[in-house]
């Protein structure tokens, strides 16, 4: 195992209490090497947690590029968060800072009590709907590469708004995460169970961690991930999640895109002149496409064609 494997070991299980006192002093002691400050108190540790798992992929990143950091003008929960990444990215044997400031960045931690439930909607119009006794971490706000959460316990369902070139990345314990572009999908992630359930309701999503991508997954599927043997399996969901589809005057060529990715379904329209006509409705993906296509063609004096699969959709006029 390298010096680098060996920290991201021991980092997982310092995060998920399950290091000796010899090993949770080590890695305390990372941080003290830095400046000397008061012990990490033990309530502090799940903030570390979630700091460390928006940010672990990115300074990952930076081990290649030879950079060091030196820290400044950060909070203490900040300090020991980007110790423990710098240390991650170096290696236990070898470590330094050069003195250069860096922004801090800005990260909120909501919880939910074991009789609620929490609505949470971003800037960008994506919508976290969080069940009881879950906690979710978020930036206050999304930078320009991708837009990076973390589900840090409990169970979620997540309504992505597609951005072409802004994927949308939900990371859970074990450095596992989930990356879409605009979709629908609930996840489970609790520390006491052993395996995290990832459900997808419309579209597609990328399962992966650190080292590998396990599959991409479409409406219907899910994957079971084995925190223990670092597994996935892929299967079909017995109970598909529904999903409310909402439009509210926009164009056709819209709402044919949201079609697309609730169905992984590809749409034609057969003129341009089609694109611009507006189109109002509410619809639930327990409803085939087929049959939404029906009721969106009926107030335009449209029709549409099919291949016999149903995948691929063209729409005209009569």
């Amino acid at each position: 195992m390298t010096k680098e494997e060996q920290a991201q070991s021991l980092l997982s299980k310092y995060l998920n209490g399950e290091t000796s006192s010899e090993e949770a002093a080590q890695v305390e002691q990372w941080y003290h090497s830095y400046e000397t400050q008061a012990p990490i108190a033990k309530g502090r540790k799940s903030e570390i947690a979630a700091a460390v798992l928006l940010n672990l992929q990115e300074e990952m990143q930076q081990k290649a590029t030879g950079k060091t950091y030196a820290l400044t003008s950060l909070s203490q929960l900040g300090k020991i968060a980007a110790a423990v990444f710098v240390v991650m990215a170096t290696g236990l044997g070898y470590w330094s800072f050069q003195k250069k400031a860096v922004v801090e960045e800005r990260f909120f931690t909501l919880n939910t009590s074991a009789t609620e439930k929490k609505i949470v909607v971003f800037s960008d119009g994506s919508k976290v709907i969080m069940a009881p006794l879950a906690q979710l971490v978020y930036p206050q706000k999304f930078n320009k590469q991708d837009r990076t959460i973390a589900l840090t316990e409990g169970e979620a369902f997540f309504n992505i708004a597609h951005e072409e070139n802004r994927t949308f990345i939900v990371k859970t314990s074990n450095q596992l995460y989930t990356k879409v572009l605009g979709t629908s999908f609930r996840i489970k992630s609790f520390k006491n169970q052993p395996r995290i359930s990832i459900q997808v309701a419309t579209g597609k999503v990328a399962v992966g961690n650190t080292h590998q991508v396990f599959g991409t997954l479409v409406k219907g599927q899910e994957i079971s991930y084995d925190k223990i043997n670092q597994s996935a399996e892929i299967k079909q969901t017995a109970i598909p999640l529904p999903v409310e589809l909402k439009f509210e005057g926009i164009a056709l060529e819209d709402l044919i895109a949201k079609l697309e990715y609730a169905y992984n379904i590809h749409i034609t329209l057969a003129s341009p002149t089609l694109e611009k006509l507006k189109c109002t409705g509410i619809f639930n993906t327990k409803q085939s496409p087929e049959e939404i296509l029906e009721i969106i063609c009926s107030l335009h004096q449209l029709k549409f064609s099919v291949t016999e699969n149903h995948k691929t959709f063209n729409v005209y006029r009569k």
